[in-house]
């Protein structure tokens, strides 16, 4: 069955209001119980319920009769919805082809190659190359007709490029969907994959080179398989100049359409959050301030969808350069939201558990913990299991803290059995090696403080150039270095982002 309730809750009021309206203007009877199934929904009603409340009995074939017609109305008016907020220039590119081939049937050969040429115009504008090639095709069809046409030869070979575009796009769009897929098993299942050689596999097999950035979705796709490698080796720092270097050349040659905003808000907000991970804080702030501007178009189309992720970034980048009041303002604001997207609300949860963590707010950073109520499989079915790791070694910090002992005997156990094969095989010793120093702290903490113990320490984790350490790795090594040095946790971070 369609889940037509999970559609309904994902409406703005101003949708719902306007979908209402929407019901009542189509229904030709006023005995239709449409718009009382869909006040029913909205209240998240249950399945069993629903019918005795609409019929006064059980009628589960009348209730599953209507359903079916209100879905039927909400597909038409999302579709009407959609058409309305498209962006024009599609549409009056397709109509000035419409006209001309029209005119050129009437024989009206020179207003018709006129208006192909702005179509043509318009179209390479916004690289819409299979709209270009319904223009090159009737430009070629029709060229021996006019004696002042564009030569044939320059046609031709304006629609060979333009195939070899549009093959390209395609190759990229098929190439994203493989790595991707493969992704998948690594964020949630824990599998060991060499990413950079199932990209540089994957480019080869469908004929791809760096340098293809045609758009902002191009780019985005591209970014995004590269920054998954980033992701999984820590390494933000290499991908940084691919990124701005392609975004550079893609602004300067496409104009500020309104066909652009989607993708290019996504490229925004990879490359604010490069900055971010390579503690550029700066950099990110205005590659953020440019997202926030791109949100505000098309009457803020896709404000909504981009909301909850760049307010995250946004307060991750306050905490780490020391406004830690202003970010938990920004987090507290939005973690209680009704509607949202998952993965991103859970990082929006373990965001605001961290800076309380690092101001002592213990209590405040349980009751929000305590929100983590599915299993560990659950959590890294939806955000992977790097989020999951981070959750449970912000809990086991969490609970030394609290002082709650035997719930922190059997975390140790059950993390160590859990992802110590994987730390191994994925390179990520550091994690167990610092478990090891949590558990002498959390067994005998006044020996942390002695000289040979740091020492120890030191010796034991080998550091990265500073734009190339994780933030979230520098994170939890703070917390060890401020029970050594015996100083604040916060300012302690704050001078190891800094320092390293």
């Amino acid at each position: 069955m369609i889940a037509i309730d999970v559609i309904v809750s994902q409406f703005s009021t101003e949708e719902q209001q306007e979908f209402i309206k929407y019901l009542k203007y189509k229904n030709k009877r006023h005995d239709t119980k449409n718009v009382q199934l869909f006040e029913l929904l909205r209240a998240k009603h249950s399945a069993k319920e629903i019918p005795q409340k609409l019929y006064g009995k059980d009628n589960k074939t009348a209730y599953h009769g209507l359903r079916k017609r209100l879905w039927s109305s909400i597909v038409d008016f999302m579709a009407t919805q959609s058409l309305t907020h498209e962006v024009s220039d599609e549409l009056e590119i397709t109509k000035q082809i419409l006209v001309a081939r029209n005119l050129l049937v009437q024989k009206q050969y020179k207003t018709a190659f006129k208006l192909l040429h702005k179509a043509e115009k318009k179209a390479r504008d916004i690289l819409h190359f299979s709209l270009l090639n319904e223009i090159y095709h009737t430009q070629i069809q029709y060229a021996h007709k006019m004696t002042d046409a564009p030569p044939l030869a320059t046609l031709i070979e304006k629609c060979t490029a333009n195939q070899q575009d549009f093959l390209q796009e395609e190759k990229l769009n098929m190439a994203y969907a493989v790595i991707q897929e493969q992704l998948q098993k690594v964020m949630h299942k824990g599998e060991i994959v060499s990413l950079q050689q199932l990209i540089q596999e994957t480019y080869e097999r469908f004929q791809i080179s760096y340098e293809i950035g045609l758009s902002y979705k191009s780019l985005y796709q591209l970014a995004q398989m590269i920054n998954s490698v980033a992701a999984v080796t820590k390494t933000y720092f290499a991908v940084e100049p691919f990124l701005i270097e392609n975004y550079k050349d893609i602004s300067n040659r496409l104009k500020q359409l309104e066909k652009h905003v989607f993708y290019h808000i996504k490229v925004l907000y990879l490359i604010a959050n490069i900055f971010f991970r390579k503690k550029e804080f700066g950099q990110s702030l205005g590659y953020l301030e440019a997202m926030r501007k791109e949100m505000e178009r098309q009457k803020q189309r896709y404000y909504k969808d981009s909301l909850l992720a760049y307010q995250c970034l946004l307060a991750l980048n306050y905490n780490y350069s020391g406004d830690s009041e202003k970010a938990i303002v920004l987090l507290e604001e939005v973690v209680n939201l009704k509607k949202y997207d998952v993965e991103t609300m859970l990082d929006v949860h373990l965001s605001l558990i961290v800076c309380y963590f690092q101001q002592g707010a213990f209590k405040k950073a349980q009751k929000i913990y305590s929100k983590f109520y599915h299993t560990d499989k659950w959590y890294e079915e939806k955000a992977g299991i790097d989020w999951v790791m981070k959750k449970n070694l912000i809990e086991l910090l969490l609970h030394i803290e609290l002082g709650n002992i035997s719930y922190v005997d059997s975390r140790f156990v059950s993390f160590q059995r859990k992802y110590y094969p994987f730390l191994k095989k994925s390179g990520e010793a550091r994690v167990i090696t610092f478990l090891k120093f949590v558990k002498q702290y959390y067994n005998a903490p006044e020996t942390v403080t002695s000289e040979a113990f740091r020492e120890v320490v030191v010796q034991s984790f080998p550091w990265k150039a500073r734009v190339e350490e994780d933030i979230f790795v520098m994170s939890f090594y703070a917390w060890l270095k401020a029970k050594m040095n015996k100083t604040d946790l916060y300012q302690t971070t704050l001078d190891l982002v800094k320092m390293v």
